[in-house]
């Protein structure tokens, strides 16, 4: 077989194998389809958040009626997750900037309550502003449709979605303190006008 026969042979095998690939990875992941993790966004927007059926570290229900900040991350993680706990102190500093303002509510995924606590404990929360909660049967978790830790959801004082943060986030970055500044008094401002 000559080098341009050989060439075009695999060439063509090329093109085939190509042709069938993309089939068959058309078939298992249909571009068409939207995501799932995309519905719940879109829903969020539109609804508000779902209720967050968790417990707090005092064994108390958790009640998303009682925080009072205008602005709240719940955020998803959970002790053993590496970027969770790298991230946990830039939420913190978040939150100390920006008293009254912004609140977190940090959903564990932890399986052992133990291990929660003792987290609680090196972090001292929960405190003003930061509220620590366990989905101990992980059903906030499938309500949210959380994929990986750590996973956060801004909301607004409606309690609707205004962004997904997916991964880790340096929370007390100056840019990151300036939008949650202005998201904050926006929704002062919003909360002034239906007042009137």
């Amino acid at each position: 077989m000559s080098p341009k026969l050989k060439w075009g042979v695999g060439l063509v095998l090329f093109l085939g194998l190509l042709v069938v690939s993309w089939f068959a990875l058309n078939e298992r992941y249909d571009a068409d389809v939207t995501p799932e993790s995309y519905s719940y966004v879109e829903r969020f927007e539109k609804e508000g958040i779902p209720a967050i059926r968790a417990i707090e570290l005092d064994g108390n229900p958790f009640d998303l009626s009682n925080v009072k900040e205008p602005i709240v991350i719940v955020n998803f993680w959970a002790s053993w997750c590496n970027p969770c706990v790298e991230e946990f102190p830039s939420m913190l500093k978040l939150v100390d900037s920006l008293k009254g303002q912004v609140a977190v509510v940090a959903i564990s995924m932890d399986d052992e309550e133990k291990d929660l606590k003792a987290f609680a404990k090196l972090f001292n929360v929960p405190r003003a502003g930061f509220y620590v909660a366990w989905d101990k049967d992980k059903n906030v978790m499938e309500d949210y449709g959380v994929g990986k830790l750590p996973e956060s959801y801004i909301v607004d004082p409606n309690r609707k979605l205004v962004r997904k943060v997916l991964g880790i986030e340096n929370w007390a970055s100056e840019n990151a303190i300036a939008y949650f500044s202005e998201l904050a008094k926006s929704a002062t401002a919003e909360k002034g006008k239906s007042a009137q």
